[in-house]
């Protein structure tokens, strides 16, 4: 078993790992990022306040964004970790953890038996299933480069929560959530303890993430203001629409000037 204060101290590494790359998204932002985003639909739900609709769109913007940096800085690197401090793996005991050598494979795990070729991804959404439909090809060839191991080869995609079951016809292990984290600790409960071990940091890392989120809050709303306010202080929905979806280029937005 894992020891908690392990645990522990790589959950709360990587979260500040995670925090710091997100406060960096925050202050990256800027409003002609986020005029990109469907005005069709937040018109369609009503937004003609300025406040609700730069919320709408951060947040929008946030979720895409936050859901590919957990992937990438805390799902895959926590993936590898848990691998190499576990001391069974799928019932067999690991001889070696290494980031993966082939495209598309994140870590590559070896027990006496077997070759573990794993490429995670964070949740089972459907842009993760397209983006595994390669996934196949370069799994195979793995397979063909790596058969004089003797050992068998499995081409794994795993993913850090939900549920996904490969077909009975694919050569592809697919395991999700519990699963997924079982396979890799040899721990039933790890992807709860995860959880547990996440809610120890969560607090302090939010207090910080939201004063910095109203600061990009304000800056942008400036910005809003200048540009798709008109003096009755009503958004002004044509030059909205027209700066995201016009034939013509739209003309470069005014900043908001410094005091």
């Amino acid at each position: 078993m894992i020891k908690q204060d392990a645990l522990d101290r790589e959950i709360s590494r990587l979260l500040n790992i995670l925090y710091e790359k997100r406060f960096a998204k925050l202050d990256e932002i800027d409003l002609k990022r986020l005029l990109k985003k469907n005005p069709y639909l937040f018109r369609s739900i009503g937004l003609n306040d300025s406040s609700e609709l730069i919320e709408a769109m951060l947040d929008a913007f946030l979720s895409s964004s936050d859901e590919t940096l957990f992937g990438n800085d805390f799902f895959e690197p926590l993936a590898f970790w848990t691998a190499k401090n576990a001391v069974l793996v799928d019932h067999e005991k690991r001889e070696s953890v290494t980031v993966g050598s082939a495209s598309g494979t994140d870590l590559a795990i070896e027990t006496a038996n077997s070759y573990l070729a794993i490429a995670v991804k964070s949740g089972t959404n459907i842009f993760n299933s397209q983006s595994t439909k390669g996934q196949s090809t370069e799994f195979l060839e793995l397979k063909s480069r790596l058969r004089k191991l003797g050992k068998e080869i499995r081409p794994i995609i795993g993913y850090g929560y939900g549920r996904n079951k490969a077909a009975k016809a694919s050569k592809t292990e697919k395991h999700a959530g519990q699963a997924f984290w079982y396979l890799l600790s040899g721990e039933k409960d790890f992807y709860l303890r995860i959880s547990d071990s996440i809610g120890k940091f969560a607090l302090e890392h939010r207090q910080q993430y939201m004063e910095s989120y109203k600061r990009t809050k304000n800056r942008l709303l400036k910005q809003l203001a200048i540009n798709f306010v008109d003096d009755s202080g009503e958004l002004n929905w044509h030059k909205i629409v027209e700066y995201n979806s016009s034939i013509d280029k739209p003309c470069k937005l005014l900043e908001p000037t410094s005091n």
